[in-house]
């Protein structure tokens, strides 16, 4: 446990002293240019980055799950549901 918390702080020591990217710069490129550097940094990134900016698309899915989930489905499991409503996501 001790050598991988040690590869972690290794690698954040090692972010914070990279020279700061130029206003101009893609992140989402920057990132992903140095995946297999920061590889742990770079899975966080990706998750922030994938945060809608934007609370919309997050209603329109919850308001959409009243199709899904009625009286006639209510002994749908949440896996299923899930499943339904990210295939319904897809196919928009």
């Amino acid at each position: 446990y001790a050598k991988k918390v040690r590869k972690v702080k290794d690698e954040l020591d090692e972010l914070w002293r990279t020279e700061p990217a130029s206003w101009t710069t893609d992140p989402v490129k920057w990132w992903a240019e140095r995946r297999a550097t920061y590889p742990r940094a770079s899975r966080m990134a990706h998750d922030i980055f994938s945060i809608p900016g934007s609370a919309v698309a997050v209603e329109r899915i919850f308001s959409g799950g009243r199709d899904t989930i009625s009286l006639r489905r209510a002994r749908l499991s949440a896996d299923t549901i899930r499943a339904l409503m990210i295939s319904k996501q897809w196919i928009r």
